[in-house]
C-alpha cells in the first residue's frame, strides 16, 4: 500500500512537473505577443489616433485628381489565391482604394487576355495582369504572352504594343540593363517577411493580435528597405524607373472550409491547398456558419487579408481620370508616390518643382530644365520630417512636424526625391517615398 501511495504522489508530482513547465513553455512563447496584444498595440493605436486628428486642408497647385491604388496582388486566377471579386471590391470599398492591378500566376507558357477580373466594379477599377519571371505586367490589350520566350524580349514586345512592365522582388538579380522595364518594386510586404531569420515569432504574434491589432503587427515586421532604394538611385542616376509599392496579397495564410456539391466539407489550408475532406457531423457542425458571399463556412485568417494589405503600403497617383489607358499613363510617368496609409491617409500630399513664376513647373517623375526651377516644394495633409534625397544622398532635412516643405538653395542637375517620416508614438516612421523629380 505504502509503495502504491508513493508511486500516486510520484505521478501527481511528474504531473504538476511538466503542467509547470508546458506554462512556461507557453509564456516564453507567448510573452512578447501577449505585451503586445495588452500594451505595445493599444497605445500605438491610440497614438496614430491621437496624431491623425492632426489632419489640415491642403491646396495642391495641379488640377490632377488624386487616385489610390494597388499593383502586384493576386485573385482566384493564381494557383495559390482564392481571393473573389467580393473580396477584393468589398476590401477596397472599405480602404477607399480606387484601382487594383492585379497580377495572377499564369496557368501555364502560354498566358491570354484579357482574363480573370476586368472592368469597373462598384466604383473600383481592376486590369488583369501577369507575375511570372519576376515581372509584373499588364498587356492592357488582347493578346498572348508566351512565357517560353527570352524575357527581355517579352518586356519589349509588351512596352512596344502599349502595355505595362515592371519588376518585382527586386531584392534579387533583375537585369538592369535591360531598356524597356518601366519600373521596380521600392516595397513589398513579402520582402519584409522573407528577410527575417526567425519567422516563428511573426506566427506567435499573428496568432495572439490578427484578429483585433492586425495592422500593427503589420508595421512590426516593417523594416527600411535601404538596399532596394540605393539600387533605385543609382538606377535613377542614368534613366527613369518608376518606383512603386507591392501588397503582393494572397490572402492564403489561412484556414478555411466550404461545402463541395456532395454535401461534404472541403478543408482549405496554407496557400489554399486542399488537406482534408469531411462530412458533417455533430463534432464538427458547431464551427460552420451560412456560406458567406465567397461561399467560406469557416475562415482563420491567420496573417494576410486583403482588408489590411490594402490600408498598408498604398500607390497614390495623380491621374486625369479612372479609366485604364489614363491610370498606366500617369504610373509610368511616376506622377505617384507610396504611403503607408494605416499611418495616415496621404490624401492631398504633393511634391513639385517651383517655376520661376511661382507655378507649378512639374511634379513627381516629370522632367524639368535648372533653369526653369527656382525651388523644389512638398504640401502635407500631416506633419513629418521631409529627407530630400539627390542621386541617393541625403542633401537636406527639414525640421519636425512640418506640414510644408521647400528647398531652395543650390539646385544643381540631378535626381531628386522626398522621404516623408511621421511620429505618432515614440519614434520616426517611414510614412512616404516619392517618385523622383528630373533637374537637367
Amino acid at each position: 500500500m505504502k509503495n502504491l501511495k508513493r508511486l500516486f504522489k510520484l505521478l501527481k508530482n511528474l504531473l504538476l512537473g511538466l503542467l509547470v513547465t508546458l506554462v512556461l513553455v507557453l509564456l516564453v512563447i507567448f510573452a512578447k505577443p501577449l505585451w503586445h496584444r495588452f500594451v505595445t498595440y493599444p497605445r500605438f493605436q491610440k497614438q496614430v489616433e491621437v496624431f491623425q486628428q492632426r489632419k489640415k486642408e491642403v491646396q495642391l497647385p495641379t488640377s490632377l485628381k488624386i487616385y489610390r491604388g494597388l499593383l502586384h496582388l493576386h485573385s482566384y486566377w493564381s494557383h495559390d489565391s482564392k481571393g473573389t471579386l467580393y473580396d477584393l471590391v468589398s476590401a477596397a470599398k472599405l480602404r477607399n482604394i480606387n484601382f487594383l492591378f492585379l497580377t495572377d500566376h499564369p496557368h501555364g507558357n502560354l498566358d491570354s487576355f484579357p482574363r480573370g477580373y476586368k472592368g469597373l466594379y462598384d466604383g473600383v477599377l481592376i486590369e488583369p495582369g501577369s507575375e511570372k519571371e519576376d515581372f509584373v505586367s499588364w498587356p492592357m490589350d488582347t493578346t498572348v504572352i508566351d512565357w517560353k520566350i527570352n524575357k527581355d524580349t517579352i518586356s519589349k514586345r509588351l512596352v512596344n504594343n502599349g502595355g505595362m512592365i515592371f519588376y518585382s522582388h527586386t531584392e534579387i538579380p533583375h537585369n538592369w540593363d535591360n531598356q524597356f522595364f518601366q519600373g521596380m518594386e521600392i516595397y513589398n510586404f513579402h520582402t519584409n517577411v522573407l528577410e527575417k531569420t526567425r519567422t516563428f515569432p511573426i506566427l506567435t504574434d499573428f496568432l495572439i493580435n490578427g484578429s483585433k491589432y492586425r495592422a500593427w503587427a503589420y508595421r512590426t515586421i516593417f523594416d527600411r528597405q535601404t538596399r532596394i532604394l540605393a539600387r533605385w538611385d543609382s538606377l535613377n542616376r542614368y534613366r527613369h524607373v518608376v518606383g512603386f509599392s507591392a501588397v503582393d496579397e494572397h490572402e492564403n495564410i489561412n484556414f478555411r472550409a466550404r461545402y463541395l456539391k456532395d454535401g461534404r466539407v472541403q478543408w482549405m489550408g496554407i496557400n489554399t491547398k486542399p488537406i482534408d475532406t469531411v462530412k458533417v457531423s455533430f463534432l464538427n457542425r458547431w464551427m460552420f456558419h451560412e456560406p458567406d458571399q465567397s461561399g467560406w463556412i469557416f475562415k482563420w485568417m491567420i496573417i494576410n487579408t486583403y482588408e489590411t494589405s490594402f490600408n498598408n503600403s498604398v500607390n497614390y497617383l495623380f491621374a486625369d481620370t479612372l479609366t485604364v489607358p489614363n491610370i498606366s499613363h500617369h504610373l509610368i510617368l511616376g506622377h505617384h508616390f507610396t504611403a503607408f496609409k494605416s499611418l495616415a491617409d496621404a490624401t492631398g500630399f504633393c511634391y513639385y518643382a517651383e517655376g520661376q513664376d511661382g507655378k507649378m513647373a512639374g511634379m513627381m517623375g516629370d522632367s524639368v530644365k535648372v533653369a526653369s526651377v527656382r525651388k523644389l516644394t512638398a504640401v502635407s495633409p500631416y506633419p513629418g520630417r521631409f529627407t530630400l534625397i539627390r542621386d541617393g544622398k541625403t542633401v537636406d532635412v527639414s525640421a519636425a512636424d512640418q506640414y510644408q516643405y521647400s528647398f531652395d538653395r543650390s539646385l544643381p542637375k540631378g535626381t531628386y526625391r522626398l522621404e516623408v517620416e511621421v511620429k505618432p508614438g515614440d519614434e520616426w516612421l517611414p510614412w512616404i517615398y516619392t517618385n523622383p523629380i528630373y533637374i537637367y
